[in-house]
């Protein structure tokens, strides 16, 4: 990463004074810097005087910059009108709903407003009377109907009770028939002279049976009594168990509920020290190595001291906070855009941290922001156009006339970040990293970013305006720090509050927030303790209730069982009591005569069909009377139905009547309301209608744009085409050269003299020799010279160049070389100095 060194601007005497302390590297610096700009500028404003034939690639690609800016100036324009059509129609839809809403309430008011007559109010009033004596006349039916209810369960209440007695009566009845039945039978054994002793006999055993039952019925009611007894003692159980668990759970709850208490106690005091720690550990400050303020030669040290000793802090809730993105002229979505908020927040974070490093470092200067200095950084940021990591001498020079004048003014800038999913806690870390390196790693700048970080280059400066901007153009951050001429306008709207990167005050609520949940940590504890064993009286509790129901659900079971079989002891003795007394009768009635018999037996008959004829009277009754239940439920329920049909006619009634009598206010409330949502509805279709010209201008214009875009893109794309056409006519012709040479290399000429002989022995002319390198006439390499002889016919043209004897032939010349003809240069190099 580069970083350039802080650019100054004096303006006056007395920033000249103001300035005196600094370095003379830090001034040597900037006069280069300065230098280096004006020459930019030059070279810049020569740019603007070119043709279009003289258009170079750097100004297409400009063009084409700049084209693609207004396309994303006017595509955001388009988004933002085609955003109010949509709003726009969106309203249009809500007021024409308004206006068939309105419309139907006006249509029922117009029909009202035309029933409402004097003669229609009156009539209406009379039916509303008439109903409401209705609804009194039901009403009165419905608490009849209501009483006959009552009365007829009465009835069959008495009714159900009436055939359980009968029944008892016909099982009484029907045991004694069986008696009587025994008596005709016995009676007629008397009166036939048999089974006398059998009767006596049956006497006797009636009795032992009656006995017997009599004491089983003394067994089975003592058993029965103390079955209700255990019942009692059980119930008694139930009750001082179902106390003692009421007991243990209002305990129990009470150490819940105070347990509950407790934890959220901890939970509270714990999450006030994880907030704490969140703050502490998300707090970024650049802790100062000591002896920075006055280091000379040890400043490189101390640097590596710093770098070690600090490094960026996650902030979970910067990760939450996305910065938007646009794409750059390739396309790639990657340049941030700051909103004006997001810049205030960046500029004040950083603030706060380089106020930290001048009170580190005792320096009396502190960092100040206002509105005016977020505006005087935007300024630059959003103006500079040199590429790269360079100042823009323009943009540090105009925003003196643009937004304020700067008595002092500094800058550092450095490599920001980028991309389409970049959050402020990304940005933070980017201004964080670029901060360390230029306090602690700025050596090749001869430390000038550090003399403007530290606040070292504004000391005796009270106050160092400051704002932070990021270059829309390639994401450079540039940190912007400058006294202004006119301090009360560079404070319009106020000084913003700058947060403090000083945590002892954290520290110590940490302190306080820890021993308050040490405490409450320990109260939960024993709350705990405490409900455990609340919970554990509890569940004993419970199974000691459990075991009390359990107890007297079987007490209870005993005492039914116990009291059925007293009941059955009971019936039985009571049969065998009807036995002994036919038997008794019968032991009687040996010597009685038949027709006493015979009337007994008479008489025991005619009970059973009484009491068979009691039975179908009773069940008789208990059906009439459900039938009659039945009836007065269904009259009840009319009634009823009755009275709501009637209360519902009334309120009709009645909201006609109100209807007819605010006839005219209602129509006229209905109509104002109608006329509203009509006048809206033209209201939002004209600013629909607007917002879809003003869409349509501004979709023209993005077009206009994109074609301004093709066309520049188009000349771009032709120098581009041109230059890879150069190129690869460069890199053919390069080629073809290489090529050349290498067969140039391959190529052997031979020269004797003024003479030049190919590989064949041929002379060739108009070829010129130099350093061994043959050249033809356009000053081509064509070959180069070769003193070995490497064939025969080559070996006969350079002897007769060399003019040897004529005489001979060819076959004789050969035969005297002896030798390889590689060794014929040195003999024709002897031959060449003998003729010379």
């Amino acid at each position: 990463m580069k970083k350039n060194i802080k650019t100054l601007y004096t303006a006056t005497a007395v920033a000249t004074l103001l300035m005196a302390a600094k370095t003379q590297t830090a001034q040597a610096a900037t006069s280069d810097a300065e230098t280096k700009t004006n020459s930019e500028t030059t070279t810049a404003t020569g740019a603007t005087t070119t043709t279009p034939a003289q258009v170079t690639k750097e100004s297409a690609q400009a063009d084409v910059n700049k084209a693609q800016e207004v396309v994303n100036d006017q595509q955001a324009e388009a988004n933002g009108a085609q955003k109010a059509v949509d709003t726009a129609n969106q309203k249009v839809k809500d007021a024409q709903a308004k206006v068939d809403s309105t419309k139907a309430t006006l249509d029922e008011a117009t029909e009202a407003k035309q029933e409402a007559t004097q003669e229609n109010i009156d009539k209406t009033k009379s039916d509303i009377s008439q109903a409401e004596s209705d609804v009194t006349s039901k009403q009165n039916e419905a608490s009849q109907a209501e009483s006959n209810v009552n009365t007829k369960q009465s009835a069959v209440t008495q009714a159900q009770s009436d055939v359980n007695t009968s029944k008892a009566k016909v099982d009484q009845a029907t045991a004694d028939v069986n008696a009587k039945q025994a008596s005709v039978d016995n009676a007629q054994k008397v009166l036939d002279g048999t089974d006398a002793e059998q009767i006596r006999k049956n006497a006797d055993d009636a009795q032992k049976a009656v006995d017997s039952d009599k004491a089983n019925v003394q067994v089975k009611t003592t058993d029965a009594t103390n079955k209700a007894t255990a019942v009692s003692e059980a119930q008694k159980a139930v009750d001082t168990a179902q106390t003692a668990a009421q007991t243990a759970k209002t305990n129990a709850d009470t150490t819940s509920q105070k347990l509950a208490e407790a934890q959220s106690a901890v939970n509270d005091a714990q999450t006030k020290v994880n907030s704490i720690n969140d703050q502490i550990n998300s707090v970024n400050r650049i802790e100062m190595p000591k002896g920075y303020v006055n280091a000379k030669d040890n400043i490189a040290e101390l640097g590596k001291q710093g770098l070690a000793m600090n490094k960026y802090k996650e902030d979970e809730k910067a990760k939450q906070e996305k910065i938007a993105a646009v794409a750059d002229s390739r396309g790639v979505v990657g340049l941030l855009r700051l909103t004006d908020e997001q810049q205030k927040e960046i500029t004040l974070w950083t603030a706060g941290i380089l106020n930290d490093i001048r009170k580190q470092l005792g320096l009396s200067n502190r960092i100040v922001v206002t509105n005016k200095s977020l505006e005087f950084a935007k300024y630059i940021a959003d103006n500079s156009t040199i590429a790269g990591i360079e100042h823009d001498d323009k943009a540090l020079q105009d925003v003196n006339k643009a937004v304020l004048q700067a008595r002092i003014q500094a800058e550092s800038i450095g490599l920001g970040v980028g991309g389409s999913d970049i959050t402020m806690n990304d940005l933070q870390e980017a201004v964080y990293d670029l901060m360390l390196q230029m306090l602690f790693d700025d050596a090749y700048s001869n430390w000038g970013h550090a003399m403007q970080i530290s606040g070292m280059e504004f000391h005796g400066v009270k106050d160092e305006y400051f704002g932070l901007g990021v270059r829309q153009k390639d994401n450079i951050i540039g940190f912007e720090t400058f006294y202004p001429e006119d301090p009360a306008k560079a404070d319009e709207g106020g000084r913003l509050t700058i947060p403090s990167v000083d945590t002892t005050e954290l520290q110590a609520e940490l302190t306080t927030a820890q021993s308050d949940l040490n405490t409450k940590s320990n109260a939960l504890t024993s709350a705990k303790s405490a409900n455990d064993e609340a919970q554990s009286a509890l569940t004993t509790a419970n199974n000691n209730l459990a075991t009390a129901q359990t107890n007297l659900t079987n007490a209870q079971k005993a005492k039914t069982q116990a009291d059925s079989d007293l009941e059955t002891a009971k019936t039985q003795l009571t049969t065998d009591e009807a036995k002994l007394a036919s038997a008794q009768e019968a032991v009687q009635a040996l010597s009685a005569d038949l027709a006493t018999k015979q009337a007994n037996l008479q008489s025991a008959k005619d009970a059973l069909e009484e009491s068979k004829k009691n039975l179908a009277s009773a069940e008789s009754d208990l059906t009439e009377a459900e039938n009659e239940l039945k009836s007065a439920q269904d009259a009840l329920t009319s009634a009823k139905q009755a009275v709501s049909d009637a209360q519902a006619k009334v309120d009709s009634l009645k909201a006609k009547l109100d209807s007819l009598t605010n006839a005219e206010p209602n129509y006229e409330a209905a109509k104002t309301a109608y006329d509203n949502a009509v006048s809206d509805l033209k209201f939002a279709q004209d600013d629909l209608d607007a917002f879809t010209g003003v869409n349509k201008i501004a979709q023209a214009k993005l077009d206009s744009a994109k074609s301004e875009l093709a066309k520049a893109q188009a000349v771009l794309d032709k120098i581009l085409e041109k230059e890879r056409a150069e190129e690869a006519l460069k890199k053919a012709e390069e080629e073809a050269k290489e090529a050349a040479v290498k067969r140039a290399q391959a190529t052997h000429f031979y020269q004797t003299g003024s003479k030049l002989f190919d590989a064949q022995g041929k002379e060739v002319t108009g070829y010129v020799v130099k350093d061994n390198q043959v050249y033809d006439a356009k000053g081509n390499l064509v070959g180069v010279v070769s003193k070995k002889v490497m064939t025969r016919e080559l070996h006969r043209a350079l002897v007769k160049a060399n003019t040897l004897p004529q005489t001979g032939n060819e076959s004789t010349v050969l035969a005297g070389l002896g030798v390889a003809l590689i060794g014929l240069g040195s003999m024709l190099g002897v031959a060449k100095r003998k003729r010379q």
